[in-house]
């Protein structure tokens, strides 16, 4: 069975519900984002672009603020670029989350970022609702 964007945030939201401490916070931070990451990639049409010399998620960030608008006529840019903001916060959290363990991540940290996850996952909603009008 494939795994999709709301499984991320389904174990986001388990994780944190069953915290055993601050590695909750952290993996419910960085399934928060994965879950992001994935919407967006679902609510797109069109096959992101890569960008040489960054990674795959800086690339993709940097798609949807410069690029996708041209290859995903039916979505507004204005709203491209609120989820190339939203992933680019989001992402940035992650980062933190998995690589500066001296920094510590609270509970509050990981329910900002579910919270966010669930605004672009809504803002995903709100774009597909839209194609189809």
């Amino acid at each position: 069975m494939a795994v999709c964007s709301s499984d991320f945030y389904s174990q986001a939201e388990s994780t944190l519900a069953n915290s055993i401490g601050e590695i909750s916070s952290r993996c419910s931070v960085k399934n928060s984002y994965y879950a992001a990451f994935h919407k967006v990639n679902e609510t797109l049409t069109c096959e992101p672009a890569k960008y040489c010399g960054t990674g795959v998620h800086q690339s993709f960030i940097e798609y949807l603020t410069n690029e996708a608008f041209r290859h995903e006529p039916n979505i507004e840019k204005n709203k491209l670029r609120r989820l190339a903001v939203m992933l680019k916060q989001m992402r940035n959290s992650r980062a933190q989350a998995d690589y500066i363990l001296d920094d510590t991540v609270s509970e509050g940290d990981a329910t900002l970022q579910l919270a966010m996850s669930k605004r672009l996952f809504a803002l995903c909603d709100e774009i597909e609702a839209g194609k189809v009008a």
